[in-house]
Protein backbone atom coordinates (compact mmCIF):
# COMPACT_ATOMS: atom_id res chain seq x y z
CA UNK A 1 0.00 0.00 0.00
CA UNK A 2 2.69 2.07 0.59
CA UNK A 3 4.24 2.01 -3.21
CA UNK A 4 1.29 2.86 -4.60
CA UNK A 5 0.76 6.24 -2.29
CA UNK A 6 4.29 6.91 -2.81
CA UNK A 7 3.54 6.03 -6.83
CA UNK A 8 0.70 8.60 -6.60
CA UNK A 9 1.91 11.69 -4.93
CA UNK A 10 4.78 11.11 -7.11
CA UNK A 11 2.47 11.31 -10.49
CA UNK A 12 0.53 14.25 -8.18
CA UNK A 13 4.07 16.22 -8.17
CA UNK A 14 4.88 15.74 -11.46
CA UNK A 15 1.28 17.18 -12.86
CA UNK A 16 1.35 19.80 -10.69
CA UNK A 17 4.69 21.33 -12.12
CA UNK A 18 3.71 20.27 -15.70
CA UNK A 19 0.35 22.53 -14.98
CA UNK A 20 2.46 25.47 -13.42
CA UNK A 21 4.60 25.18 -16.70
CA UNK A 22 1.44 24.79 -18.94
CA UNK A 23 -0.39 27.91 -17.40
CA UNK A 24 2.93 30.41 -17.51
CA UNK A 25 3.10 28.75 -21.40
CA UNK A 26 -0.53 29.56 -21.97
CA UNK A 27 0.01 33.40 -20.36
CA UNK A 28 2.56 34.06 -22.44
CA UNK A 29 0.46 32.73 -25.70
CA UNK A 30 -1.82 34.35 -24.60
CA UNK A 31 0.27 38.15 -24.42
CA UNK A 32 1.45 37.38 -27.86
CA UNK A 33 -1.89 37.24 -29.73
CA UNK A 34 -2.92 40.18 -27.61
CA UNK A 35 0.28 41.55 -29.06
CA UNK A 36 -0.57 40.53 -32.56
CA UNK A 37 -4.25 41.78 -32.63
CA UNK A 38 -2.75 45.13 -31.71
CA UNK A 39 -0.69 44.99 -34.54
CA UNK A 40 -2.92 44.12 -36.64
CA UNK A 41 -5.45 46.71 -35.88
CA UNK A 42 -2.30 49.16 -36.33
CA UNK A 43 -1.95 48.22 -39.86
CA UNK A 44 -5.68 48.29 -40.70
CA UNK A 45 -5.86 52.23 -39.66
CA UNK A 46 -2.72 52.32 -41.21
CA UNK A 47 -3.76 50.85 -44.18
CA UNK A 48 -7.47 53.22 -44.09
CA UNK A 49 -5.27 56.22 -44.29
CA UNK A 50 -2.78 55.49 -47.11
CA UNK A 51 -6.37 54.39 -48.85
CA UNK A 52 -8.15 57.31 -47.48
CA UNK A 53 -4.47 59.45 -49.24
CA UNK A 54 -4.35 57.62 -52.32
CA UNK A 55 -8.05 58.47 -53.27
CA UNK A 56 -6.79 62.29 -52.33
CA UNK A 57 -3.88 62.09 -54.61
CA UNK A 58 -5.98 59.93 -57.41
CA UNK A 59 -8.87 62.94 -57.48
CA UNK A 60 -9.70 63.23 -61.71
CA UNK A 61 -9.37 67.21 -60.49
CA UNK A 62 -6.35 67.38 -58.67
CA UNK A 63 -4.94 65.28 -61.14
CA UNK A 64 -6.53 67.60 -64.33
CA UNK A 65 -5.42 70.89 -62.32
CA UNK A 66 -1.49 69.71 -62.15
CA UNK A 67 -1.41 68.38 -65.54
CA UNK A 68 -2.37 72.03 -66.84
CA UNK A 69 -0.14 73.76 -64.29
CA UNK A 70 2.96 71.49 -64.61
CA UNK A 71 2.81 69.62 -68.74
CA UNK A 72 2.50 70.78 -71.78
CA UNK A 73 -0.12 68.81 -73.06
CA UNK A 74 -2.62 69.23 -75.86
CA UNK A 75 -4.58 66.86 -78.05
CA UNK A 76 -2.88 64.52 -79.99
CA UNK A 77 -3.05 65.55 -84.01
CA UNK A 78 -4.47 62.45 -85.93
CA UNK A 79 -1.38 62.65 -88.17
CA UNK A 80 1.03 61.65 -85.34
CA UNK A 81 -0.76 58.09 -85.01
CA UNK A 82 1.21 55.58 -86.69
CA UNK A 83 1.37 51.60 -87.04
CA UNK A 84 4.61 49.88 -86.16
CA UNK A 85 5.74 48.93 -89.70
CA UNK A 86 6.39 53.01 -89.89
CA UNK A 87 8.32 53.83 -87.24
CA UNK A 88 11.90 54.59 -87.54
CA UNK A 89 14.29 51.95 -86.13
CA UNK A 90 16.13 52.47 -82.88
CA UNK A 91 18.95 53.33 -83.57
CA UNK A 92 17.72 56.01 -85.81
CA UNK A 93 15.17 57.27 -83.31
CA UNK A 94 18.23 57.68 -80.57
CA UNK A 95 19.79 59.76 -82.88
CA UNK A 96 16.96 62.29 -83.83
CA UNK A 97 16.60 62.63 -80.11
CA UNK A 98 20.30 63.73 -79.07
CA UNK A 99 21.81 65.29 -81.71
CA UNK A 100 25.59 66.05 -81.50
CA UNK A 101 25.92 62.63 -79.36
CA UNK A 102 27.39 59.39 -80.69
CA UNK A 103 24.81 56.76 -82.13
CA UNK A 104 25.70 53.60 -80.05
CA UNK A 105 25.38 50.56 -82.21
CA UNK A 106 24.01 47.97 -82.21
CA UNK A 107 25.81 44.75 -81.03
CA UNK A 108 24.95 41.25 -81.73
CA UNK A 109 23.61 39.09 -79.41
CA UNK A 110 26.02 36.60 -77.45
CA UNK A 111 25.86 33.12 -76.86
CA UNK A 112 25.78 31.64 -73.66
CA UNK A 113 28.32 28.61 -73.38
CA UNK A 114 26.08 25.92 -71.44
CA UNK A 115 27.80 25.35 -68.09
Amino acid sequence: MRRATTFTLLIAAMMSIALFFLKYEVTHLEEELDRLNKAIDSNHEVMHVLRAEWSHLNDLERVRSLSHRYLELGPTSPLRIVTVDQLPPAWEAAAQAAPGQPVPQAQPPQKRSPR
